[in-house]
């Protein structure tokens, strides 16, 4: 009766369309070549068998439902059946790219959200990396002072025992 394809949707023989949709199996026939000559599509085997998916069967309960009312032919319902389909397909194509867009615009406020992260976290690690600079240079300067304070004083010490071994010193003939 029915079969299972690779995807999760049922295809349903002629036969079990007729009986859902209540009508003959030729009628069923008569529309699905009135529809294919529109341009629409169903699904074959390799025998040239139809296989009807969900869509199909609504497709065709629809049709039937247009064509129920007056002064309305085959002909004239096959057209508004196929202007119906373009305007669903066109309907999906845009909550597809409303959707799309709509993924597009979250991804882009991820990303903005984390380049301000990012940049916060620049700014704290400059913030940072000043200090650090400002802390030694600090302490290279003490250092540089106490430096040239202990050069200085190594001088002076010097200069004063070049003075005292100066004073003290006896000039060579005074050693007879």
């Amino acid at each position: 009766m029915t079969d299972k394809t690779g995807s999760s949707q049922a295809v349903y023989i002629s036969k079990d369309v007729a009986t859902m949709l209540k009508i003959q199996e030729s009628t069923l026939r008569k529309y699905c070549i009135m529809l294919e000559e529109q341009g629409y599509h169903f699904h074959k085997n390799e025998h040239g068998h139809r296989g009807f998916m969900d869509n199909d069967v609504i497709t065709l309960r629809k049709l039937i439902e247009i064509k129920s009312h007056p002064d309305m032919t085959l002909k004239q319902a096959c057209n508004a059946i196929m202007t119906w389909i373009k305007e669903k397909d066109m309907s999906e194509v845009d909550t597809d790219v409303i959707t799309e867009n709509e993924q597009h615009d979250e991804r882009y406020n991820e990303l903005k959200e984390m380049i301000q992260q990012q940049n916060e976290m620049l700014k704290q690690m400059a913030k940072k990396m000043d200090e650090q600079q400002r802390y030694i240079d600090e302490r290279l300067e003490r250092r540089d002072q106490q430096l040239m304070g202990a050069i200085r004083e190594i001088q002076e010490e010097k200069r004063v025992l070049l003075e005292t071994a100066a004073t003290n010193k006896k000039p060579w003939w005074r050693f007879w």
